[in-house]
């Protein structure tokens, strides 16, 4: 097939009016100028055309929990977030608990839809409690095995799971090449080092890339610096855990990351909102990635990433939604606006915006360790079609920013199938 629309957007570096893309065996064969690929693609390629709009790489929503569903109460309205993280924590527990096991495979139904209505093609997803939905994903997906798990003496029963789900998300690979494995140990205040250092010598044998949510809100930092605050008296007495034997990591964050053997080429943090500059240039130096999810971060009262020392220093980082518990939506549209909005430096807002976009696709996918976040031969054809926003350069992508939702998007293709067509 070749897809022909009024401009196409190889990568945030070059874009083409009008371009195509020639797709063929589920990757990218041509990707350029309309009249080069025309010339060049096979006889026989049937064409979609697309006038007035133009063909992107598909979206990257480099950290989602896709079967966490949105909190409503009896008449159906969504839940306000709760004041206190601590009691967010405690609702998604018992949530998961308290849950129909047929609940997880739709509500992981449901979510990749809405993902791929917005222009998303690959996700960072944490494994939710049922990993057979994976079977299916339409999304390319690294699938995180989470391991939650605090106290030393529960170390090796919670890596035995852990090692257990990453099998079976291998098996569901070898079936579904759209799915690849990851290991997650959860947070620094729900993992202990035991079972850190455990986790990360199992991402390591396995060449697998390890996700840890990280410095996301304050109480977890008062927990990490002391032992102290509502993590200990409220989160772990709810759950009739016992931690008064802990007293602070004892040394700064990349230190004992460093340590555990996690700060590495291939670690994924996640959040990062209550870190200072020369820490996130240190986990930078130890090979660290990033992931910013500034709307989910806002939701919570838990403050904002620092866009404008990632942008400024130009340290890669990625977005993310996060789940539909904490954001209204999964659109990393809305974002890349709310990243927008937080950057104080003195990059122009066009240049700025070409960026984000950056960020919400190659960064993206280069962040999970899957292939794709650019239209290149070679590459697989995830792409969206949208709306053509006008405007050339930088403010191209500045226009893409403001005036792109979900009413935008017309298409949307995964491995050269089509995933999400408002057409059909």
């Amino acid at each position: 097939m070749v897809y022909i629309a009024s401009r196409l957007v190889v990568d945030a570096g070059a874009t083409f009016s009008p371009g195509a893309v020639a797709v063929a065996d589920g990757n990218v064969l041509l990707a350029g100028p309309k009249a080069d690929v025309l010339r060049a693609v096979p006889a026989g390629f049937p064409r979609m055309e697309f006038p007035g709009a133009a063909i992107l790489p598909g979206l990257v929503n480099a950290h989602t929990h896709l079967q966490i569903p949105r909190f409503t109460g009896d008449a159906g309205a969504p839940l306000p977030i709760p004041p206190s993280f601590v009691d967010w924590i405690l609702r998604v527990i018992a949530w998961k608990r308290g849950a129909e096991p047929a609940s997880f495979a739709s509500n992981f139904a449901a979510a990749s839809e809405e993902a791929l209505s917005f222009g998303s093609t690959t996700v960072g997803e944490i494994a939710g409690p049922d990993l057979s939905p994976y079977n299916g994903s339409p999304l390319r997906a690294r699938v995180f095995a989470e391991g939650i798990g605090f106290a030393p003496h529960v170390a090796a029963e919670v890596f035995a799971l852990v090692g257990a789900a990453v099998d079976r998300l291998e098996r569901i690979s070898a079936e579904n090449p759209l799915v690849q494995a990851g290991v997650s140990p959860h947070t620094l205040y729900t993992v202990g080092e035991r079972l850190l250092r455990s986790l990360a010598e199992l991402a390591a044998a396995k060449g697998l890339p390890a996700c840890l949510h990280l410095a996301e809100s304050l109480v977890e930092m008062t927990f990490l610096a002391d032992g102290g605050g509502e993590i200990a008296s409220r989160l772990y007495p709810a759950v009739g855990k016992d931690v008064s034997g802990f007293r602070g990591l004892g040394r700064t964050i990349p230190a004992y990351l460093a340590e555990a053997g996690l700060l590495r080429e291939g670690v994924l943090l996640v959040h990062t909102v209550h870190l200072a500059r020369p820490e996130i240039d240190a986990l930078r130096g130890g090979g660290a990635r990033f992931v910013l999810c500034p709307r989910s971060n806002a939701a919570h009262g838990n403050g904002a990433p620092d866009v404008t020392h990632f942008v400024d220093a130009k340290i890669p980082f990625a977005l993310g939604t996060d789940s539909l518990g904490s954001v209204p939506d999964l659109s990393l549209w809305s974002e890349m606006r709310a990243a927008r909005s937080l950057y104080k430096g003195r990059k122009k807002v066009a240049a700025l915006c070409r960026e984000l976009f950056r960020a919400a696709t190659e960064h993206g996918a280069s962040a999970l360790g899957l292939p794709g976040g650019i239209l290149a031969p070679g590459e697989p054809a995830d792409f969206t079609i949208v709306d053509g926003p006008g405007g050339d350069g930088d403010r191209f992508f500045r226009e893409l920013l403001e005036k792109t939702n979900r009413t935008n998007v017309r298409l949307t293709v995964v491995a050269g199938q089509s995933a999400h067509d408002v057409a059909a």
